[in-house]
């Protein structure tokens, strides 16, 4: 039998988890098309056996990995280079951190992950000093406030699962166009995807009416993307500074806080408030 180049034994960290995200843990550089194409040609295998990328592993499987991986030029990605002033850029925002998860104050203008238009992301730039950060639920890059990571792959998965089953309670504070009618109230909508009905629902309380703009806090029940700003949007309310859904007057930045983040940990109730940044309060100093 062929000898693999290199082989790998899932110990507890990874059970569970499925086999390209595992590989992605291995060789971050190495975009997801390579993965898929050599779990295909049986290039990587588990167990000895060709298994699909959504392959979920379990402890002591062996994956055996028997070609060289390496970016070809036409996949070839732009390599990010951070360095220890953008890590502690980030690291003064931490409102609190331990072994398990650290809560970041994220600014704006950082994206929470790499994508095709992204300069600069929380989660690469963590893990270029240290790589025990994992994402666990996003923000928009446009979007200030707390965010909550992992730092382990045990509380990666637990926190994850907390997000899907709504046992993470989310607040935001948002500065939308119009004068709003009601001073609480939800808003709940359902739309199609990929063939599924997708429900979004958040709860919302007037701060404050002033010139034709309200500021409002968000209980937000369900985390769609761009929930917030859709929602908004389709009731004729979009949300100030957001160009994508509607608000093409305010010449400013996204007036959208993750404010407050609320969760179960070792048996005790965790809550973490923000604090507010000063592209916030310029927002509220120029509507209000």
């Amino acid at each position: 039998m062929k000898k693999p180049l290199k082989s790998f034994v899932i110990n507890k960290d990874f059970e569970g988890s499925r086999v390209d995200r595992f590989l992605k843990k291995q060789f971050p550089n190495i975009p997801q098309s390579l993965f898929e194409k050599n779990l295909r040609k049986k290039n990587i295998t588990v167990n000895n056996k060709k298994v699909k990328n959504l392959f979920k592993l379990e402890i002591n499987d062996i994956v055996n990995i028997f070609t060289e991986l390496k970016i070809e030029n036409k996949i070839n990605k732009k390599k990010q280079i951070f360095n220890i002033n953008d890590y502690n850029e980030l690291k003064k925002n931490f409102v609190f951190e331990c072994e398990d998860y650290c809560v970041l104050n994220k600014p704006y203008g950082y994206a929470s992950q790499d994508g095709s238009k992204v300069k600069q992301n929380v989660i690469d730039i963590l893990n270029s000093i240290k790589k025990n950060y994992y994402i666990v639920h996003r923000l928009d890059k446009d979007t200030s406030g707390l965010m909550l990571l992992a730092k382990n792959r045990f509380y990666a998965k637990k926190f994850s699962e907390m997000f899907k089953s709504r046992e993470v309670k989310k607040k935001y504070l948002v500065i939308i166009n119009g004068k709003i009618k009601k001073n609480k109230g939800e808003i709940h909508s359902k739309e199609k995807l990929n063939g599924k009905e997708i429900e979004s629902k958040l709860y919302f309380e007037v701060i404050s009416k002033k010139n034709n703009f309200s500021y409002l806090e968000i209980d937000l029940i369900t985390g769609r993307k761009h929930q917030i700003r859709k929602q908004f949007s389709d009731i004729g309310h979009p949300v100030v500074g957001d160009s994508k859904y509607g608000d093409k007057k305010n010449n400013t930045q996204l007036c959208l806080l993750s404010y407050e983040i609320e969760f179960e940990y070792n048996n005790k109730i965790k809550k973490y408030k923000a604090t507010i940044p000063d592209n916030f309060k310029t927002c509220l100093e120029k509507f209000f």
